[in-house]
Order: structure tokens, then C-alpha cells, then sequence
């Protein structure tokens, strides 16, 4: 399996919009439409399509702290795989992709990521690669990190 990631452009656009999850996961996550909508307002903003082969997969988008408190600080905001390319292996595979993306980052320090805690096939990957809980968010949600 050959899994890459790759900024989205005009013309992979569409294929990531049309991404789908499953009913019961749509609850975690925003539209990738709405996620790269948002990202045009950042350029601390990383939004990538997530490739297999020659097919667009997944979507992540992580994004580093803008003030100078969290200036080494980064957030995966989102990470998905589509409802039809879930458990064959690509979450962890661009899950290690995007871990070496983000350490080519010489400023970062830390690394967080949000999770329902319902959805234990997120906390699986996410422990597996080291991140630890460290809290909850507002809205119910984990708070995992990593410290490089």
C-alpha cells in the first residue's frame, strides 16, 4: 500500500469534499469542506488529502500556534479516512506520515489531538503512536499530546 499526503488544490478539491465517514462518526468531525474553508483563514493552517495509490482516501489538517504563548505548540484538527478505506491500515499509515511532517518542524515542541472518548478506534491509533490524555475539552472531548 502506497499512502502519501498532499496540500489540496482546485483540482483535488472535489474529492475531498465528496470523503464520506460513517453516520454514526459524522458527529465528530466538520465537513472537509467547512475544515478547508476554515484553513484559508490561517497560515498556520496544514490541510493535506491523504492519498492511496492514486485515490484520494482520507483528510488531516494540523496547524501551529499563531501567538507567541503557543508558537511551539501543534494541534492535529482533523484526521479522517473515508467510511470505505477505514481499518485496512491507512489511518496508521498516514498517521506516520503526518508525525514525520509535523517533527520536520524544528520549532515544535508539543503535539496535541482531540478525540470523542467514545470512539475508541481514534484512542487505539493515537496511544499507539504516544499520545497521552491529558484532559477534556469544553465540549467533552479528549485531550491527548506528545511531547518531542
Amino acid at each position: 500500500m502506497s499512502v502519501k499526503l498532499a496540500k489540496i488544490y482546485y483540482d483535488n478539491f472535489h474529492e475531498v469534499i465528496d470523503l464520506e465517514l460513517e453516520k454514526y462518526q459524522e458527529e465528530n468531525l466538520p465537513s472537509n469542506v467547512y475544515s478547508i474553508a476554515e484553513s484559508s483563514f490561517s497560515s498556520a493552517a496544514h490541510p493535506r488529502a491523504i492519498w492511496s495509490g492514486d485515490e484520494i482516501v482520507g483528510f488531516l489538517m494540523y496547524r501551529f500556534g499563531e501567538d507567541e504563548d503557543d508558537k511551539h505548540e501543534c494541534v492535529i484538527w482533523r484526521f479522517m479516512v473515508d467510511r470505505r478505506h477505514q481499518n485496512t491500515g491507512i489511518g496508521r499509515a498516514a498517521m506516520t506520515l503526518l508525525m514525520a511532517e509535523i517533527r520536520s518542524h524544528k520549532s515544535c515542541k508539543t503535539i496535541e489531538i482531540y478525540y470523542d472518548p467514545k470512539n475508541l478506534a481514534a484512542k487505539k491509533l493515537y496511544t499507539r503512536f504516544g499520545f497521552e490524555a491529558v484532559g477534556k475539552r469544553d465540549d467533552g472531548d479528549v485531550i491527548a499530546h506528545i511531547v518531542l
